[in-house]
């Protein structure tokens, strides 16, 4: 699309820096795609080439104006991790991912009210219905599935229990 202004591509040894008027307009670009970190914001901003100075000063800017926030963003990593059926470990891990801590505290404060293994049950009856655990592999796939999810073992095995008696 030469000629309209789009480039394509990384940087190459001919392109010129970028302007702090650019690199505030794709900052503000990609917070209103969505939420992002810090820590993922200065990671693009270093695949783009701007100076580590540059990008504290406009990432400084960004958090004086309201508009980065790593505690909003954990709370909806958080968030939409639960509502995927996410268990606490696979929460961590995302939270680690996104250059955050693994035990933020909007990962207590969203799931301190939660029964995890009633969590672990409804996604087990989600997924594979109410087809009767008998066989031990079928067991063994649910408990696979489980901690793939980020659930503990002692989790997955209470789920399946509860689901037994029921």
């Amino acid at each position: 699309m030469a000629g309209f202004g789009f480039r394509r591509g990384g940087k190459s040894a001919i392109d010129e820096p970028l302007s702090a008027e650019q690199v505030w307009s794709r900052l503000l670009a990609w917070q209103t795609r969505r939420e992002h970190t810090q820590h993922e914001l200065k990671a693009k901003l270093s695949q783009l080439g701007v100076t580590n100075e540059l990008a504290e000063q406009l990432l400084a800017k960004l958090v004086d104006y309201g508009l980065q926030d790593d505690d909003r963003c954990a709370e909806g990593i958080v968030r939409g991790q639960l509502q995927r059926g996410r268990g606490r470990r696979a929460i961590a891990q995302r939270l680690q991912q996104k250059g955050l801590s693994a035990e933020h505290p909007a990962l207590d404060e969203q799931t301190e009210s939660l029964d995890w293994v009633q969590e672990a049950a409804s996604l087990l009856k989600r997924r594979f219905g109410d087809t009767p655990i008998d066989d031990p592999k079928d067991q063994a796939k649910r408990v696979r599935f489980l901690q793939y999810r980020g659930f503990s073992l002692t989790q997955a095995i209470e789920a399946m229990k509860s689901l037994k008696s029921n």
